[in-house]
């Protein structure tokens, strides 16, 4: 146990740090707590807190340096605009929560100026400013919004792109079907795209706090080896690049200090995204819900503000507003951003013949971060899982299943977010014709449409970013998304009638991809017999580090997706490579192949034989060199700070190459992507497991509480993440 020293604070807290640098926090109040909550997070992550600000608000290249990538992202998220509207999101809180946040963000403001800068800002002439209220609502936008920024606006472009570039219209449609059932294609052809964003662009908002895949699940008392319920939780996110996502830390509070809450919190949020109470426990995952559109605008010059649009034949003026981007030691940069009552142009229009823009719309555009910090503020105060269930229910962004388990045994799922009400036969994946005013949204989805279960009879609740869609309910998810981790999550809870502790760190570390056992399935009836086929068939499906049958699989699998898909009148040779293996990976386009690959007939093959196409993947296995996946699955950790600059390698940021188990199928999803730079990976950025029976809980996460690369608290829990093992917090430090 070490005691922190707390300068000239402005409510009385201890901090005594245990023996992982985890600190745990005492105060009399709940805003005593939150108080030191922000103080420590200033003291710890300030540079990580800070920085997050300056980019969500575009004004990475004012503040921080006058990068290409930074400039880039301003562009981006000025366009998006979620620096707008905060002033009076703050007004609409709830005078309990704006008061707790008060409190939180004068802890900041004091572990800010006790602190100091750091190394980062002293590098980049960097200094910081108050954190207030409109800072934290910020960085909850970004909460809400990055992960959609990566995902659905990324398959929403992907699809269109693969429209552009001349697919087979009938194995395009096939593919994504029943997504592009009814859309003129020809019209979607004609809509001016803008330029992607670059690798280095979108790795910084991959980078930034964000939830964009998770796994989660509750057990009821009677499937328990405890005979009480028990929670495990492990949200994935980019983890090579250090200080961790996440950071650790145990308040306590109350007469006899017998109120706590312990977990995972967001640095610049007064939020636990993975954590329990005394009472309650919760995990989330992002449900990948849909609530942003693309919709084509027919654009004209003209009009009091420069360009126009059309609503059926008549033609509205666009609103406009200029946003200056500062750029730290070069002159500044102005954009003109053009919107209307549904949303932004994508980028400044331009004339051509015909003028077909994409205007996004997103339902959290205008409101919903005040009502969102709400919810993650009110969880640390409910009693019972029913009681959080209802809580959850309101939060508007971002769209999130929560899983509960509380003392009493009851477990449960509630599904968030603020779906838009599309027309009936529209899927919102494609964007449509603004200009008929039926393809606009018709209001929300109800919240009582949302995904709901209390105390299942089979005795677990579990969920991994799979499809919620009900039938006959509300289309939530709109893109392909897989289902195999959660598969093979309730598989072994299945199996399992006793659980343990023991056994839901197991799953939270399983290697098992049910992804591999679909495809051999299909792939080893047309191989002759021989060393291929054997190995194969032997293989358990497991991406073990040592294994080389996940190795072997892997190519199999790749050079599969190429010769079926990748031929010169599908997707093409260069363009397929790039979304299975390559940064621009992308699930839905795998998850919609893999279901192609299991019929018997299709477009894709329509001219072709399915088992020589096979047969032709596996002879291309004969060059590939015999490895282990953990030699073909691995990265290097750096610093987020100096990954990319000569300088971190001189003061020891980057690591050895190390291995990373699992695949993106598997429930540790182990994921490694190239870009033209550097890696790209996406793990389990924290582990939480928790008994409702005993006031701890035990956790891991690729990093450790502090920032600095000299402090022996930067990367201390490595060692426990890399082999599976668990440290334990509770309210006593060991």
């Amino acid at each position: 146990m070490t005691k922190v020293r707390i300068k000239k604070t402005q409510r009385r807290i201890a901090v005594r740090r245990d023996k992982s640098g985890v600190p745990h926090i005492d105060g009399a109040t709940w805003l005593d707590v939150l108080y030191g909550l922000g103080y420590m997070h200033a003291l710890d992550r300030g540079t990580q807190l800070l920085f997050s600000r300056a980019v969500a608000a575009g004004r990475g290249a004012e503040r921080i340096a006058d990068q290409p990538e930074l400039l880039e992202t301003d562009r981006f998220f000025r366009r998006i605009g979620l620096h707008q509207h905060l002033n009076r999101e703050v007004q609409s809180l709830k005078d309990p929560i704006f008061k707790q946040i008060t409190s939180y963000c004068e802890g900041v403001n004091d572990g800010i100026r006790a602190s100091g800068r750091s190394l980062p800002m002293w590098a980049t002439g960097f200094h910081p400013k108050t954190w207030d209220q409109e800072a934290v609502l910020l960085v909850g936008k970004l909460i809400s919004f990055g992960g959609l920024a990566v995902s659905q606006m990324q398959n929403e472009r992907v699809l269109l792109e693969l429209v552009q570039a001349g697919a087979n219209d009938e194995a395009l449609r096939e593919l994504v079907k029943p997504r592009l059932d009814g859309i003129d294609l020809e019209l979607l052809r004609q809509v001016k795209v803008a330029g992607q964003l670059s690798d280095e662009a979108l790795e910084l908002i991959t980078d930034l706090p964000r939830l964009a895949g998770s796994n989660a699940w509750a057990v009821r008392p009677q499937r328990s080896a405890t005979g009480t319920a028990m929670l495990a939780s492990d949200p994935h996110l980019e983890i090579n690049r250090l200080p961790a996502i996440w950071y650790e830390a145990v308040l306590r509070w109350g007469e006899n200090q017998t109120d706590y809450a312990m977990g995972a919190t967001l640095p610049g949020c007064p939020l636990f995204v993975a954590a329990r109470t005394r009472q309650l426990a919760w995990g989330v995952t992002y449900m990948k819900g849909d609530t942003i559109d693309y919709f084509i605008e027919d654009c004209r010059s003209g009009g009091t503000t420069g360009w126009q649009y059309r609503r059926g034949r008549r033609w509205h003026d666009f609103q406009v507003r200029e946003e200056v981007i500062e750029r730290k030691g070069n002159g500044s940069q102005t954009i003109q951003i053009f919107f209307n009552d549904l949303g932004v142009l994508n980028q400044e229009p331009v004339s051509q013949s015909p003028n077909y823009q994409l205007l996004v719309a997103w339902t959290g555009q205008k409101e919903g971060a005040a009502q969102g910090m709400t919810t993650w503020l009110e969880m640390v105060q409910a009693n019972s899982t029913l009681e959080a269930m209802d809580i959850a229910k309101e939060c508007p962004q971002p769209t999130l299943c929560w899983i509960f388990s509380d003392r009493e045994g009851h477990i449960g799922l509630q599904g968030c977010g603020t779906f838009p009400n599309r027309r009936e036969g529209h899927s919102g994946m494609v964007p449509v014709p603004a200009w008929v005013i039926k393809n606009h949204w018709r209001g929300v989805v109800p919240k009582d449409d949302l995904p709901r279960i209390y105390d299942p009879p089979e005795g677990f609740v579990a969920t991994a970013n799979e499809s919620v869609n009900r039938p006959r309910g509300p289309l939530l998810v709109t893109h392909p998304v897989p289902d195999y981790r959660r598969r093979r999550i309730v598989e072994r809870l299945c199996e399992l009638t006793s659980v343990t502790l023991e056994d839901m760190q197991k799953l939270q570390y399983d290697f098992v991809s049910v992804q591999a056992r679909d495809m051999l399935a299909v792939f080893l009836p047309h191989l002759d017999d021989g060393e291929l086929k054997e190995k194969l068939s032997r293989w358990d499906c497991s991406y073990a580090p040592e294994s080389r049958e996940a190795t072997l699989f892997q190519r199999f699998y790749r050079n599969v997706l190429m010769e079926v898909f990748g031929h010169a009148k599908g997707i093409g040779w260069r363009r397929m490579l790039y979304l299975c293996t390559r940064a621009g990976f992308s699930s839905m386009v795998l998850t919609c192949a893999d279901s192609v690959l299991q019929r018997e007939q299709s477009n894709w093959w329509a001219t072709r034989d399915k088992r020589e196409l096979i047969r032709r993947a596996a002879a291309r296995l004969q060059d590939e060199k015999d490895e282990p996946w953990s030699q073909v699955n691995s990265f290097h950790f750096t610093n987020r700070f100096f990954g990319t600059h000569q300088v971190g390698r001189l003061l020891g940021y980057h690591s050895t190459r190390q291995s990373m188990p699992g695949c993106h199928a598997t429930p540790f999803q182990g994921h490694v992507m190239q870009t033209a730079t550097r890696e790209s990976t996406f793990a389990p950025s924290y582990h939480f497991v928790t008994d409702m029976g005993k006031d701890e809980a035990w956790t891991n996460l690729p990093g450790g509480p502090s920032e600095s690369r000299f402090s022996k608290f930067y990367k201390n829990d490595l060692d426990l993440w890399f082999n599976g093992k668990y440290k334990r917090l509770n309210l006593k430090i060991d």
